[in-house]
């Protein structure tokens, strides 16, 4: 009887999250090569890496992906009309960006935008 109410429970609510597997999954990956562009910048910069430091990756996941179910809940059954779950998977987004910049700075002694844009020139004049 328990087992079968869990079981229900645990089915409506993943088929009512399912919308959001996607944009859960995008910021998933986004948390993880930060994480990977972290680890990289404290090797080359020989800065200790603590479980401290890890653990607020685990944390950093755990509340980004709350924020964008409560985003998504208070947007379908709350205002359908404010498009909640999209502003908060932009601003999760830009901060994730914005991480990633700043650690492939602290790798690489450039920014990020710099590099691309030297990229960018590099191959347009190679292409004339």
């Amino acid at each position: 009887m328990i087992k079968t109410i869990i079981s229900n429970l645990l089915i409506v609510t993943i088929s009512l999250l399912s919308p959001l597997q996607e944009s859960m999954l995008a910021i998933g990956f986004l948390i993880s090569v930060d994480l990977i562009l972290g680890l990289t910048a404290s090797r080359v910069n020989n800065v200790k890496i603590t479980s401290l430091r890890l653990k607020n990756t685990c944390v950093k996941m755990l509340v980004y992906n709350l924020l964008l179910i409560s985003s998504f809940v208070c947007e379908r059954f709350l205002m359908p009309f404010i498009p909640i779950t999209k502003i908060s998977l932009a601003f999760l987004g830009t901060i994730e960006i914005t991480s990633l910049g700043e650690s492939f700075q602290k790798i690489t002694g450039i920014s990020f935008i710099k590099y691309v844009k030297k990229y960018i020139n590099e191959r347009l004049n190679n292409n004339k």
